[in-house]
């Protein structure tokens, strides 16, 4: 059963609540990846960039098979075209939504030589790219017919923390990142989805279950590693290129060049205590109402998410998933406290706490406790895949908004109402409240291309359907959710939850942010060879 199916029947308890809160949530999918640049690699890119010239084809037109053929020669990666076998597996991303994208080619690059080569071609042919490390793009944005996809998950080098810093490679799954640092005893704040990209997930903000313990994944950021448009390898952190260091936590998918390394500083990952709690839907309105009060001002230490689900023909559900690093003990009687506060819901109907292991907690939640690392991945032998994989693809569509302020009894009436009517129209569908406050909102509004720092919560809507189904009604169900609770909300959207739905996006997503960001644009991506998506800044 899929993780998103398994949420909306209430099965696996907390691990399945997490799984839509802090999501499959690399989301604009569009960052790109590769291993530490060296001043060698970077001359060898230099040197080869006119590779694919040599085959010949008209400077500035489309590009001949000879010019394909003489990039897939200068690659020391795996070039994949519509000839080749693997090209059916190759072009799809994770939400099977996208199946109909044809890329022209998807180019799994190995260092950043190969990712300068492939600007090159991209130039020269006005070639468009995309750049890929999950393919979980909500908009099916890490792809697109006729594009080179410059796929990095080849770069999925986790290294071994030194004074408390991790160099990982842009391409690094999550549960590669939770593995290979679980072993050192330490993480990074990050998302439950186990085939997520790194850089995808860190460079649109990324938050999950100890997010407001540590901060969002870009929050511990330290350096980045990229190519740029022009070919050339950057390193940026505080000091140097700070103007793109700070663009790219918050604003860095697919915007400003490909990412080939991350930098982070790491936390410690103790044991923690897992919760998972739910009531009857005749106790909903109590539910929320409690919990958006009770959520965000917690001690750091416990995160949590309130959960509305309609059922198909069936009776909502709403229930809470609690995580902690602290004690067993100071979890319970936060939970008490939530139940039994003036106008709360009283005692739920069933109750989990579980202490665990880190590490043996990001398993759950991924949906891998009964797995190995080599099968929480998806099953083939391209980069980012394992032979013995066991994890499937979904279909689903989902939107967000960011809430300032708790909602009001109109904005909780008109929560329950949507979700109700989903399940009188046969929409398998669920809305998640995460709660923010803690280091999220320690950080200043300023401080990162992320400006969502005032909020006290997150909604994000969602619903999903067999692949073989029609989106009809459960997108008309979505868009009817979403509006509904627009004016309710701050107005402002999740970017690493891509919307092609919103017409005012830039506002949404960067608010105050968006003239400076512009102007990073201009610097690093002056002929805007990256902006070949409809959301490029």
């Amino acid at each position: 059963m899929k993780r998103r199916t398994l949420l909306q029947t209430g099965g696996g308890l907390a691990a399945t609540a997490v799984a839509l809160a802090t999501g499959c949530d690399n989301k604009t999918g569009k960052a790109g990846a590769a291993s530490t640049a060296t001043e060698a690699a970077a001359g060898a890119g230099a040197t080869r960039t006119n590779a694919a010239a040599a085959a010949g084809g008209a400077a500035k037109g489309r590009a001949s098979q000879s010019s394909w053929t003489a990039l897939r020669k200068s690659l020391d990666g795996k070039l994949v075209q519509a000839s080749d076998s693997a090209y059916a597996t190759a072009r799809r991303l994770y939400n099977t939504r996208y199946d109909t994208l044809k890329p022209s080619a998807i180019a799994y690059v190995k260092h950043p030589a190969d990712i300068a080569e492939c600007l090159s071609f991209a130039r020269r042919y006005d070639t468009p790219v995309a750049i890929r490390s999950g393919g979980h793009s909500y908009a099916g944005w890490s792809s697109g017919n006729n594009k080179l996809i410059i796929d990095v998950s080849a770069l999925s080098k986790v290294g071994a923390p030194s004074g408390g810093v991790t160099r990982i490679g842009a391409g690094a799954k999550l549960i590669d990142v939770y593995e290979g640092l679980g072993a050192h005893g330490v993480t990074i704040p990050g998302g439950s989805c186990p085939t997520v990209g790194i850089s995808g997930l860190t460079l649109g903000g990324g938050h999950g279950v100890v997010s407001r313990a540590y901060g969002l994944t870009c929050d511990s950021l330290v350096g980045a590693t990229l190519v740029t448009a022009d070919g050339k390898t950057v390193d940026c952190d505080r000091k140097q290129h700070a103007d793109l260091f700070w663009a790219l936590r918050g604003a860095g998918n697919g915007n400003f060049g490909v990412v080939t390394e991350l930098r982070f500083r790491t936390h410690p990952a103790p044991r923690a205590v897992m919760a998972y709690l739910t009531w009857p839907w005749s106790k909903a309105a109590k539910v929320v109402a409690s919990w958006q009060k009770w959520g965000p001002v917690q001690a750091d230490e416990i995160w949590s998410a309130c959960h509305l689900d309609a059922h198909p023909g069936g009776t909502p559900s709403v229930s809470v998933a609690a995580f902690s690093l602290g004690s067993y003990g100071d979890l319970k009687n936060a939970l008490d406290k939530l139940a039994d506060q003036p106008g709360g819901p009283g005692p739920a109907k069933s109750v989990r706490l579980t202490p665990t292991g880190y590490l043996d907690a990001m398993e759950s939640y991924a949906g891998c406790s009964s797995k190995s690392t080599a099968q929480c991945h998806a099953p083939g032998s391209l980069p980012g895949q394992t032979g013995a994989g066991q994890l499937g693809r979904e279909t689903y569509a989902a939107r967000s908004h960011f809430f300032d302020r708790s909602l009001s009894a109109a904005g909780i009436r008109t929560l329950m109402d949507q979700i109700e009517a989903g399940g009188r129209k046969g929409v398998a569908g669920n809305v998640a409240l995460t709660a923010l406050g803690g280091a999220i909102n320690r950080v200043k509004s300023s401080d990162t291309a992320f400006v969502h720092r005032g909020s006290r919560f997150l909604a994000q809507y969602l619903t999903s359907w067999p692949a073989n189904g029609s989106p009809g009604s459960r997108t008309a169900w979505l868009n009817s959710f979403h509006d509904a609770m627009r004016r309710h909300s701050s107005g402002a959207a999740y970017q690493n939850y891509t919307d092609p739905g919103l017409s005012n996006w830039k506002s949404a997503y960067y608010g105050g942010a968006a003239t400076r960001l512009a102007e990073v644009k201009r610097t690093y991506d002056p002929q805007r060879l990256f902006s070949t998506f409809p959301q490029a800044l």
